[in-house]
């Protein structure tokens, strides 16, 4: 049963992973009218929710070594998920224009914000790889089935 659960929320989470980059294929205006909205002139917009993935993550970690995990894979995805959140942070290094970036107050968080919004394909090949992997990784449960 655990393991159905698992598998079921895992397959559901690589779903919602890929969904997610629907958002950069809306147009720029309205991107940045929900990253308006989503700061409503403060420097974080995520401190509840990342405290809520956090215990998220916590739970679905203990829930995959209760289920049981073959600890080279694990700590080898730990590493290439790391990895490519860097190296997509890593891609916005050039400026963004002056009517596009993130209005005052600034944090380093909200210009980064600003940035993937004014340009999200930049890291395109990180992308690209994310999203190869996770499908490689849902073909490979549907198979397991």
């Amino acid at each position: 049963m655990r393991t159905t659960i698992t598998t079921v929320l895992v397959a559901v989470l690589g779903v919602h992973a890929l969904v997610k980059f629907a958002f950069f294929a809306l147009p720029y205006r309205r991107r940045r009218a929900a990253l308006d909205k989503s700061y409503h002139g403060r420097r974080s917009a995520t401190t509840t929710s990342d405290t809520v993935m956090l215990l998220f993550t916590i739970v679905l970690a203990t829930l995959l070594v209760w289920r049981g995990i073959e600890a080279v894979s694990f700590l080898g995805g730990i590493w290439i998920g790391a990895t490519l959140i860097q190296l997509y942070f890593h891609e916005f290094h050039a400026p963004v224009p002056a009517d596009r970036a993130a209005p005052e107050p600034l944090s380093p968080i909200k210009t980064m914000s600003y940035a993937i919004q004014d340009n999200p394909w930049r890291p395109w090949r990180e992308l690209l790889t994310l999203s190869v992997l996770i499908c490689l990784s849902l073909a490979f449960i549907a198979g397991a089935g």
